[in-house]
């Protein structure tokens, strides 16, 4: 017999649920809008990491990407064998590995950030700034929480 306290759930009002279906969107809708340039978002997302700071270390790399460090592992063998990426030694540290983006990497990071930019536009198109700017410090103070020990990455 079913347990009658249960409050039952509406899925549709939870916060959580909705960002899962909006990250699903998003990324659905960026792997489309990036499929001519043969990378995901995944892929751009590193590219442009990259391009903010070249030769990151793997692990640093997958830290600020927020992904496990053999998900990242495989994304940069990608980007590697597309001529994207180069994998060099780290010099002082035989254990590291650091990412530089190639020439071709810098191209398809450019073509790649200006889809991501038409895609937050569209996305965001019903917030005016102030309400995009606070929305985007909410779900900074989302993600460190989420992150492992909750401490901000």
């Amino acid at each position: 017999m079913p347990d009658e306290t249960i409050v039952p759930i509406r899925l549709d009002a939870l916060a959580v649920h909705r960002l899962a279906v909006a990250g699903r969107l998003l990324r659905s809708r960026a792997d489309a809008d990036l499929s001519d340039l043969g990378v995901g978002g995944p892929g751009i997302g590193a590219l442009l990491r990259l391009v903010e700071e070249d030769g990151l270390t793997q692990a640093e790399l997958s830290r600020r990407q927020r992904v496990e460090a053999p998900s990242m592992c495989r994304l940069v063998d990608r980007l590697e064998r597309d001529g994207l990426v180069e994998r060099r030694a780290d010099p002082g540290d035989r254990r590291a590995t650091r990412v530089h983006i190639s020439a071709e990497g810098r191209r398809v990071a450019a073509v790649g950030a200006e889809v991501v930019e038409s895609l937050e536009r569209s996305a965001f198109a019903g917030l005016d700034r102030d309400e995009r700017r606070v929305l985007n410090e909410l779900l900074g103070r989302v993600l460190d929480g989420l992150a492992p020990g909750g401490a901000p990455s």
